[in-house]
């Protein structure tokens, strides 16, 4: 049975008051005597029950709910308006969106400083790739214009034909001595080791006058049938020579 409660007048002001819904805009202006039935009747949300100070309650068939209750639950701000007797329901600002903005933000002031760095590295990177391209050209041109010092000075060594070959870079350099046994060699074998030690002793400290700390690996060798006769190395270090696994 439902427990029954008769409410004598309900005015505008009352019902200002409470806040129930439903309000209708074509509601008559004056008061009305009406029967209001209560039942513990309870508001549920997603499965959970929405409190309430004022408990809801049945007027001719019509349930009422305060309008500040569910403006609650969806998030919408409620005002009173006694002079013009007016219920105005408006969007309540919602604070995870504006954290979720400002999160946003964040990340993209974070994004556009990353981009930034990104940009000055890929610049210094580009520099660096100039630099090194300059050096190396640098080197090349100095590798060049040594080997044909060589070339110059040694490339009738003994009246024989040599042809002085480098390659490598600042740190390492290997040095070819070519010559074409073919058509030299009884000169060739006229030369003792004490003549060859001498020519490769002259041109490695010819390249430690350019190239001050390069490691050199050295051949002589038959341009004819592409044998190597001899092999020598120079350490960039201390300039010791090792001549076909001596000590010169």
């Amino acid at each position: 049975m439902w427990k029954k409660k008769w409410v004598p007048i309900i005015s505008s002001v009352v019902l200002a008051g409470a806040t129930f819904l439903p309000v209708s805009t074509d509601a008559a202006v004056g008061k009305k005597n009406v029967q209001a039935s209560y039942n513990n009747i309870k508001v549920m949300y997603n499965g959970v029950t929405v409190p309430t100070t004022i408990e809801p309650f049945i007027v001719n068939g019509s349930a009422y709910i305060p309008v500040r209750m569910m403006a609650n639950v969806f998030n919408k701000d409620v005002v009173w308006n006694g002079t013009t007797y007016t219920i105005d329901v408006k969007d309540r600002a919602d604070t995870r969106v504006a954290a979720l903005q400002a999160e946003v933000a964040t990340k993209d002031a974070k994004i556009k400083d990353l981009e930034a760095k990104i940009a000055d590295l890929q610049d210094d990177i580009s520099d660096l790739k100039d630099k090194k391209s300059s050096k190396k050209d640098d080197v090349d041109d100095r590798m060049d214009d040594l080997e044909n010092d060589l070339n110059y000075d040694y490339g009738d060594y003994e009246d024989i034909d040599w042809n002085i070959t480098l390659s490598g870079d600042e740190d390492d350099i290997s040095v070819e001595i070519e010559i074409d046994l073919d058509k030299y060699q009884d000169e060739f074998d006229d030369l003792t080791k004490s003549d060859l030690r001498k020519l490769v002793k002259d041109i490695c400290n010819d390249i430690w006058e350019e190239f001050e700390d390069a490691d050199i690996d050295g051949e002589i060798i038959d341009s004819y049938d592409d044998d190597t006769e001899y092999e020598f190395t120079g350490d960039g270090s201390n300039h010791d020579i090792e001549f076909d696994g001596v000590e010169i």
